[in-house]
């Protein structure tokens, strides 16, 4: 993140509303487009450092304390005055801090009204647990950890007692600063690709209940240090990275769990963080910064094989500006039409996928350091979908890979969604 000195943003102060705000804002119809984080802690956090950190990061990124207000042409974000100190964080002694976790993490921030931020502290015996939501109008899965890393630096101050504060300046949020980076003849290449539909070929779904009881729920699988270890010496054997070898997983999991016949193909959307383009990967402030694309190769008759076609499409798929792809037509659309005709366009033109993969990446433990208390284990995870959708997201921290699937269903769903990630572990202990 580019650092420079924060100016005091004034109550009632507007800021643009970008692209990727408002279709985040489309999408509230396929998904709750929340971001989620837990963070459990080995022992106790200092109750008043973090409340100032979070009171502070606020400060710092604006968006937090603002409301969404859709205009007359364009819709932007307003600053408010004042939030009651529980409407953003609170404090929760519990002796079941899984179902108090569960609990608050499926919750949701209102865009209309603000704050775009929830923080609990859930403590139990002698440990603390830092969930977080976030609404994802505000940003992006790598947005997402940057305001993670500068929340738990300024912690880290405070406890330190530093008369200092992290430096972090709320700079361009817009698509511009990924334009910025290619020459005049790049551009035109850029704007003449041909727009990338999201798409699910065959329309072929998870088999998820439409009706009934259904509440949110995220579930979680773990992959341990030692296996993530083999895993990335397979990659380094195989010329793959580790996000081909989650990716075959994945494939084949869907496969067997979707019983999709062989020969018969499958796409699937995976996200693209589009700092890739950007010096050093850091974007101008915590943002949306992100696009998919399709993938979809046929399956090999095991691991090994299915590996080489994914890495194959990968690879070659990288090389053409991925994420790019119809990105100045959207962008011109959303400049130049009224916020009430983009939204009519998008609900016609706009396919949902029904399937889909987000790697939200590394959760740096050199970057995420809470002072003196340290961090047992950290996850997040993208937004909780409504049924037909269906999404799989990871990260990693210190080596260890969470898988999360969050959905609106119902105790059959649950099971479901269990066997799948039981059938995705399977698929990556047959990796040695």
């Amino acid at each position: 993140m580019k650092a420079a000195k924060n100016d005091s943003i004034k109550s009632g102060e507007r800021f643009r509303a970008e692209m990727w705000d408002q279709m985040q804002f489309f999408f509230k119809e396929y998904n709750d487009h929340q971001l989620h984080a837990v963070i459990c802690f080995k022992a106790l956090l200092d109750r008043q450092c973090i409340q100032r950190a979070v009171f502070l990061s606020m400060d710092m990124v604006p968006l937090l304390g603002s409301r969404f207000v859709v205009g007359k042409f364009h819709p932007y974000w307003e600053k408010v005055s004042q939030y009651r100190d529980a409407d953003i964080i609170s404090f929760v002694d519990c002796a079941n801090p899984e179902a108090e976790i569960s609990r608050f993490i499926t919750g949701m921030t209102n865009e209309l009204t603000g704050p775009q931020l929830m923080v609990r502290v859930i403590r139990s015996s002698n440990k603390d647990t830092l969930c977080i939501v976030m609404n994802h109008m505000v940003c992006d899965a790598a947005g997402f950890k940057e305001y993670l890393y500068l929340l738990s630096a300024i912690y880290t101050k405070l406890e330190n007692g530093a008369g200092s504060m992290p430096e972090y300046h709320e700079g361009s949020r817009s698509a511009k600063q990924i334009y910025r980076q290619f020459n005049l003849l790049e551009r035109l290449k850029i704007a003449l690709l041909p727009n990338e539909p999201v798409k699910n070929k065959n329309n072929i779904y998870f088999p998820l209940s439409k009706k009934g009881n259904l509440s949110p729920f995220i579930l979680t699988h773990e992959v341990s240090q030692e296996k993530f270890h083999s895993l990335r010496e397979y990659g380094n054997e195989h010329a793959a990275t580790m996000n081909d070898i989650v990716l075959t997983a994945y494939y084949r999991a869907l496969y067997e769990i979707l019983d999709i016949k062989q020969g018969e193909s499958l796409t699937v959307p995976c996200m693209v963080d589009l700092r890739r383009y950007l010096p050093n990967k850091e974007a101008d402030a915590i943002c949306n910064l992100s696009s998919m694309c399709n993938i979809g190769p046929e399956i090999g008759a095991d691991f090994e094989e299915t590996l080489v076609k994914v890495t194959r499409e990968m690879n070659a798929w990288k090389k053409g500006y991925p994420g790019l792809h119809g990105l100045s037509t959207l962008n011109l659309i959303f400049t130049l039409l009224p916020f009430s005709t983009v939204k009519e366009l998008m609900r016609k033109k706009f396919v949902n996928p029904l399937i889909a993969i987000s790697n939200l990446g590394i959760i740096d433990s050199e970057r995420f350091l809470f002072g003196k208390t340290p961090i047992e284990e950290a996850f997040a995870t993208g937004s909780i979908k409504y049924p037909p959708y269906f999404q799989l997201a990871l990260t990693s921290f210190n080596d260890t890979i969470t898988f999360s699937v969050g959905l609106y269903g119902t105790e059959d769903d649950r099971e479901l969604v269990q066997k799948f990630l039981g059938i995705l572990d399977k698929e990556l202990q047959t990796v040695s």
